[in-house]
């Protein structure tokens, strides 16, 4: 999953401009030459992964810098080879913050190089308090400053990075890409059992998925007419199985799909009747988007960016942790499904998620760049 939100953000925008992606990937074989380098294309966007050998001697100081060398090398030989595939580069568009920003911020102070930044990480929302260290955030606020523009998914993303002072005068939202061509919507017929759908990592502390079984067990106890299917895997998926196991609805109420990708996971939303979040810090998870495309519905927690989309038309919301909330909320959507109409979630996923949407969106920053270059 790492990378995801990257590679469908440079998937969309490759249909408007050529896109090159620069991955480092520190490789840790002991065999492995110090640096070697794998090259993808696909129509308009071309992959490249340096991959550079992670040193670990014993001394500590040695080792990080020898760290830093290689990857500062690392960095400098995949320019190279952007060069050699593009000529020179135009723009800079910067995912993840900060050590990609750095090299950025270094292309523009001396080749003259603009670069946007685009921020998906929930570290700065204030219940993660992961975003931390003096230096690193003196340079991310540098590094924020000095670019053309910022990109998040969210008004309540951008808000957390201008409440730790990232301050920059062009922050624009860009919302996740959906392949609206690969999630869609078909009519499903009437069934007796209704299927309620959790898609996620399976890491708990954000997800919890284990108050989510805990209300399941409460609702099977008043009505049987329904299975939720949990698809994923992650560091918490042998506990949360056991969790089942212990409720008693373990591969009855709650079925563990384990993880699902592309057409799989698509069928799987497509038969689901409504998706069902209830994290205790997210920032605009991209499966509440998925779900819109295939026309159903979301039960969510109230936190992060997602009110900015699960609309009264589109869901119901509940305060994070409140399970009797969760549970009222998940037997009135059982009973009331016909109340949110399917055609108009796959409408607002197409005019607002879909990849020339979004592409458009991005190549609109860029040429506004350039204009003020």
């Amino acid at each position: 999953m790492n990378g995801l939100f990257v590679k469908r953000h440079a998937i969309a925008v490759a249909g408007k401009c050529d896109v090159c992606v620069l991955f480092l990937q520190p490789a840790v074989e002991q065999n492995r030459a110090n640096y070697s380098v794998t090259i993808t294309k696909e129509n308009n966007l071309t992959e490249i992964i340096i991959y550079y050998k992670n040193f670990q001697p014993k001394i500590v100081l040695l080792s990080s810098l020898v760290k830093l060398w290689r990857l500062v090398t690392a960095y400098r030989k995949g320019f190279i080879f952007v060069k050699k595939e593009f000529g020179n580069i135009d723009l800079i568009h910067v995912n993840i913050l900060t050590r990609t920003g750095v090299v950025a911020l270094y292309k523009k102070l001396f080749s003259g190089i603009p670069y946007i930044v685009t921020e998906h990480w929930s570290r700065y929302l204030p219940r993660t308090n992961t975003y931390k260290g003096g230096f690193r955030k003196w340079f991310t606020r540098i590094v924020i400053k000095k670019a053309s523009a910022v990109t998040t998914i969210s008004d309540d993303l951008k808000n957390a990075m201008i409440n730790h002072h990232l301050i920059n005068g062009n922050y624009k939202i860009v919302p996740n890409v959906v392949d609206t061509g690969l999630f869609t919507f078909n009519p499903k017929p009437v069934k007796s059992i209704k299927s309620i759908l959790h898609v996620s990592c399976f890491e708990d502390r954000s997800k919890n998925i284990s108050g989510i079984l805990r209300v399941i067990k409460a609702l099977s106890e008043k009505r049987q007419d329904f299975v939720c299917r949990l698809v994923g895997d992650g560091i918490d998926k042998s506990m949360l199985e056991n969790n089942a196991k212990e409720l008693g609805i373990f591969n009855n109420f709650a079925v563990f799909e384990g993880l699902k990708e592309n057409k799989e996971l698509a069928d799987i939303y497509s038969a689901s009747d409504f998706l069902l979040m209830f994290s205790n810090y997210e920032n605009i998870p991209v499966v509440i988007d998925e779900a819109f495309a295939c026309g159903i519905p979301v039960v969510s927690s109230d936190v992060g960016g997602i009110s900015e989309v699960v609309t009264e038309d589109k869901g119901i919301l509940v305060n994070p942790n409140d399970e009797a909330a969760l549970e009222k909320s998940m037997n009135y959507m059982l009973d009331n499904l016909n109340q949110f109409d399917a055609c108009s979630l796959r409408q607002y996923a197409l005019k607002h998620l879909s990849n020339d949407v979004v592409g458009d969106a991005f190549f609109k920053i860029y040429k506004d760049v350039f204009v003020k270059k």
